[in-house]
Order: structure tokens, then sequence, then C-alpha cells
């Protein structure tokens, strides 16, 4: 039997997302992929790129007004009413806590920095 030990709900969202990791070379290649799952201390990345366990990693998701409300993103609830008809990208750095065949489990920094996406013109 195993013990659940994760303090945030998961959430089983295919979001599309980026992931790098800077330091690792000078300018770090962002690999385009989707969560498997995601709750507001991580996420399980699908990639089959290889990321050292303890590694610091930059990621960004791609999310909707919805996926930020289940996800309890910190954010006032001004910017939320900013971005309610939006996708917007949550840029987060992490650290890879395993890796697995499939991808990579991260947990975030405590740090998101939020980009809305602006309309073409």
């Amino acid at each position: 039997m195993s013990i659940e030990r994760r303090k945030q709900e998961r959430f089983s969202l295919n979001i599309q997302a980026k992931i790098s990791a800077p330091g690792r070379q000078y300018s770090a290649p962002m690999i385009e992929t989707v969560t498997a799952n995601i709750s507001a201390g991580g996420a399980f990345l699908e990639t089959s790129h290889h990321f050292p366990i303890a590694s610091r990693v930059g990621m960004e998701f791609l999310v909707t007004y919805d996926d930020l409300k289940k996800l309890r993103f910190i954010l006032s609830i001004e910017s939320l009413k900013r971005l309610a008809d939006n996708k917007v990208w949550v840029n987060a750095t992490g650290i890879v806590i395993r890796q697995e065949r499939t991808g990579i489990a991260v947990i975030f920094e405590s740090d998101y920095q939020l980009t809305p996406l602006k309309p073409l013109s």
C-alpha cells in the first residue's frame, strides 16, 4: 500500500509546456512538451530528454484562466480577473526530483511569473 505524500491536489492536465536547463549550456534550448499531471507544487513533464536529478530547470506552461484557478497559482484577484478570457504563459523554475522513461518530475520553486498572451494585430 502506497502512502500519498503530496500536499497539493494533482490534476491530470495535458498543458502545453516548454522546459530548459539553464546553466548546462550557454544558451539552453527550450524543449516542447506537455504535462502528464500538475499541481501548485510541481509537475510531471513528458520528455525523452535526460535531465539529471537535482538539476534546476526553467519551465513555461500555457494555461487558461480555469487552469490557474484549479492549480491555485499565487495571484491577486485583480490579476485573475484581467486574465479571465485569455491564456497566459506561466514561467517557473524548479528542481528535477525524478527521471523516468516517459518524463521528469519537478518541484516548483516559489516564484512564478505570468506573461499574458497578446492578441495578434
